[in-house]
């Protein structure tokens, strides 16, 4: 009965693990057809005047894209003086950097990288992939995703990481600086020793600004969590699999 047991779920996850391969192989047709979007205030204006979206871009009227006249669209953000919402769009890759007043509800998100935002909301969205790194004071609420990355998001797993691997580049820099250092003060110059201290301070300087950034993030409000619908895979895949589907199958491809 045990090794019956066992024999079932190691099935179970090949099958799971297949039907996601199946998911990225569509993903990747599915996005040589995707539109893409990068989103300032001045394409946000345009985009506006062009389609129409309701909202002003302030506080009490956001503007809200809700269609973009694509099956699926990938994009990036940066904006800060802007009140933006997103609703009800298939998205293969959304990337939002820098930026602040931004909500994003009622979408399919495929993969979602996030970096240095302030007051973002993401509300009632099926998430397959999330990476959050420098971002505060942003709620997240009512989202299906994944466990596995449920605890990356509230764990700040890729921030850590991001945070460790600062600590040993800057590292490599202080070594490279004293090996170029050392050559100078031997009199053993060369274009060698030359280019180990200027990597080497090169390296100091962006690890250290980039190390004060995470410090200062520690001062801001922490995110909220609220209300997650924690997925099985094969639950996320299929509901994946059905999205794509839809957006391949009409056009016959």
């Amino acid at each position: 009965m045990f090794f019956s047991f066992i024999y079932k779920k190691f099935i179970g996850s090949l099958k799971i693990k297949k039907k996601l391969k199946v998911c990225l192989k569509m993903l990747e047709m599915l996005n040589k057809r995707t539109t893409k979007y990068k989103l300032n205030r001045t394409t946000i204006v345009n985009l506006k005047n062009i389609l129409g979206f309701k909202g002003e871009g302030t506080k009490d009227s956001p503007i809200v894209i809700d269609d973009l006249g694509d099956f699926t669209v990938e994009i990036s953000i940066f904006t800060e003086g802007i009140y933006l919402v997103l609703k009800n769009l298939t998205i293969s890759k959304l990337s939002i950097v820098g930026s602040q007043h931004v909500v994003i509800e009622e979408c399919f998100i495929a993969d979602l990288e996030t970096r240095q935002c302030r007051n973002l909301i993401f509300r009632s969205n099926t998430i397959l992939r999330i990476k959050q790194v420098l971002c505060r004071n942003c709620i997240y609420e009512n989202n299906s995703v994944l466990h596995k990355e449920y605890n990356r998001l509230i764990n700040n797993t890729h921030e850590r990481r991001e945070f460790v691997s600062l600590w040993l580049i800057l590292g490599v820099g202080m070594l490279f600086t004293h090996i170029g250092v050392s050559s100078f003060l031997a009199l053993h110059v060369n274009y060698v020793s030359i280019e180990f201290l200027v990597s080497g301070i090169s390296l100091i300087i962006a690890m250290t600004w980039m190390l004060i950034l995470h410090f200062l993030a520690n001062r801001i409000p922490k995110n909220e969590y609220v209300n997650f619908d924690i997925q099985e895979l094969e639950v996320i895949s299929n509901a994946f699999l059905e999205v794509i589907r839809e957006g391949i199958i009409p056009d016959g491809t």
